[in-house]
């Protein structure tokens, strides 16, 4: 489980980083839903909870502004806009499991 959990995570990022890339360059065309689809179609043969996949990539996005409000605060150096895309998003996952996803233990957010 946890190693399938782990690649659900990478395919989650990779979702989250895809969203944050075009809709930041102003893409139209972006839907959230088929991007998820063809990411997890990847990796299908390996991950089999898809919907801790589309749990974790929609609780971030419909939260983003809540996660952002989290970590702006411990962050004061660094505006959430200035933190590199890929840390950003990874701290997001990592805030949206901690605060929003009772189901994983703390030690394994941090540890992912």
């Amino acid at each position: 489980m946890s190693a399938n959990r782990h690649l659900g995570r990478i395919v989650a990022l990779q979702t989250l980083y895809e969203q944050d890339f075009r809709l930041e360059c102003g893409d139209k065309s972006f839907k959230l839903s088929q991007v998820i689809d063809r990411n997890f179609e990847r990796y299908a043969d390996t991950i089999e909870d898809r919907k801790f996949v589309d749990e974790l990539v929609l609780g971030v996005d419909k939260n983003k502004a809540k996660l952002d409000g989290i970590i702006g605060p411990v962050a004061p150096e660094w505006p959430i806009e200035q933190i590199a895309r890929i840390d950003r998003i990874i701290l997001r996952m990592g805030v949206f499991e901690l605060m929003f996803d009772q189901k994983v233990p703390p030690k394994v957010v941090i540890n992912e």
